[in-house]
């Protein structure tokens, strides 16, 4: 059994006193208050912004904030991934929370995932130079981990790495303070990556726990056969793939003197993401036009957000 589908009873870590988890949700499915469950376990508070749930959505969450000890943080629209994770998290500086947790609506948490990344920053060298501590995953469609590239080879419970996923990270409030928060511009893709990034420029660092302790889903993925090979596309809207689209040439710009291995690793493979979709996808003519609005707005640096787009969580 895997550490994400676990019941035996792990016992609280040390940590867990000083983290605050900060979820997201927005329109959460009914089976959020299960996955919330494992996250009350393991931490001291939880932080929920909703971003502009309406109707049965918003009685839910209300209902599971009012059992729980958690803090509820209602926007009147949505107002973006980066801007609600903002939210949170200086809310739980304002409490004097050293940690972080930040997560998904639709992210299953491992039972001991606190104690995992506990075990990160106590492994690392420099712990108090980790900003972010990130964890590991499977993809919920086919159960693959998400990085088993040298990940734990050598029987450490961490490897530094120069990004990580949002969902899952433990984000120290110091660093955060430091360097400022997520970009606000940026609304909900590749956040992750430029705030990991802009830390590891100002002389913070990043890791990622070794074991996978969470579930995630990345879009709506699904496999397909090329040529001899299975190869996965996540389905994302038009409007998902215009903000990676500018985001990734604005990060491209921005970090390709500071990172240059990362950033001609990324963009190949967002190159081969962008062939998949003409291939394999749904509304592929949409999708292409979106892709060059992206690319012409984020090489002109344009981040304004219109008021016509639809962007869900």
């Amino acid at each position: 059994m895997d550490s994400c589908t676990a019941v035996a009873k792990i016992p609280p870590s040390p940590v867990s006193q000083s983290v605050c988890a900060v979820i997201v949700t927005y329109h959460p499915d009914p089976d959020f208050g299960n996955r919330l469950q494992r996250v009350t376990k393991q931490v001291s508070q939880i932080v929920i912004i909703d971003n502009g749930s309406t109707g049965s959505c918003i009685e839910q969450i209300r209902n599971l904030a009012g059992r729980r000890t958690i803090h509820l943080i209602l926007n009147s629209s949505n107002e973006g991934l980066a801007s609600a994770l903002n939210t949170g998290i200086r809310w739980a500086a304002s409490r004097g929370y050293r940690w972080a947790l930040t997560l998904d609506q639709d992210t299953i948490v491992a039972l001991d995932m606190i104690r995992s990344l506990a075990d990160v920053f106590q492994w690392y060298a420099f712990p108090d130079r980790l900003a972010v501590i990130g964890s590991n995953y499977r993809h919920k469609l086919n159960g693959r981990v998400g990085w088993d590239k040298g990940i734990g080879s050598n029987g450490a419970p961490g490897r530094e790495m120069k990004s990580v996923l949002t969902s899952g990270s433990l984000v120290l409030v110091d660093a955060f303070q430091a360097i400022g928060g997520f970009r606000d511009e940026f609304f909900i893709d590749c956040l992750d990556h430029e705030y990991c990034l802009r830390a590891r420029a100002n002389g913070f660092r990043v890791a990622m726990t070794s074991k996978p302790v969470m579930e995630q889903r990345i879009g709506r993925l699904t496999e397909h056969r090329l040529l001899w090979k299975i190869v996965c596309t996540s389905n994302h809207s038009p409007m998902r793939h215009y903000f990676m689209t500018r985001n990734t040439v604005i990060l491209a710009q921005e970090y390709i003197g500071k990172e240059p291995g990362w950033i001609l690793g990324y963009l190949w493979s967002w190159l081969k993401s962008i062939l998949l979709v003409c291939l394999f996808e749904e509304e592929r003519l949409t999708k292409i036009k979106r892709i060059i609005r992206g690319c012409v707005d984020g090489l002109l640096k344009r981040t304004g957000l219109n008021n016509q787009f639809s962007v869900q969580l």
